[in-house]
């Protein structure tokens, strides 16, 4: 009888309450990130489904700002590609340059913005989790930025090179080439 009670007053307090496993194809990537951001609460929150809906990364983007206007950086914002903007603070500022890196790191940390973002990226470009560089090259093929000989394989060394894309890759025609490598690497859908 003892027993029971002390069982029904862990579920009654919420302490046996966990975050279901994560599931899809993106699980093993998502269990990584819970653990690494195991004590901010907001990326825990956001991850608890194994999805990061438009919702949650408006929501992440609003605190990143917030905390910004409360040290007294002013102007911040987000771009509609989801980057962020931080104008130089005005003349007379009490915020110096120094400080307003610091703070743009600081508050892009407690909101969860490093990780939130990349996997929101991730899962939304990808979402069966295939080989990055195999969709890359099927967008790059797709949009006659390449030939269609070109491989994965070259496009992973050519990353990895440390060489710029723009001049590392045979593009087709030089003079539009990077322009559809960033389209490709923003969205490989397109």
């Amino acid at each position: 009888m003892c027993a029971a009670a002390l069982a029904l007053a862990a579920t009654a307090c919420g302490c046996q309450q966990t975050t279901p496993a994560a599931e899809g194809p993106w699980a093993a990537d998502i269990e990584q990130a819970r653990s690494e951001w195991a004590s901010n609460e907001f990326v825990q929150s956001v991850l608890a489904d194994s999805a990061i809906s438009e919702a949650e990364l408006q929501d992440m983007r609003q605190r990143v700002l917030s905390c910004l206007t409360d040290k007294g950086v002013t102007g911040a914002s987000f771009s509609p590609s989801g980057n962020l903007s931080v104008p130089d603070q005005p003349v007379g500022s009490s915020v110096s340059e120094e400080q307003q890196e610091e703070f743009v790191h600081t508050c892009s940390i407690d909101a969860g913005q490093p990780i939130i973002e990349a996997l929101e990226f991730d899962m939304r470009v990808n979402p069966d989790h295939r080989d990055i560089n195999e969709l890359f090259t099927q967008c790059l093929i797709r949009n006659k930025a390449v030939e269609a000989s070109f491989t994965a394989q070259e496009l992973a060394r050519a990353r990895e090179s440390g060489t710029p894309l723009d001049s590392a890759l045979p593009f087709i025609d030089p003079s539009q080439g990077p322009d559809i490598l960033h389209r490709c690497l923003s969205d490989p859908s397109k």
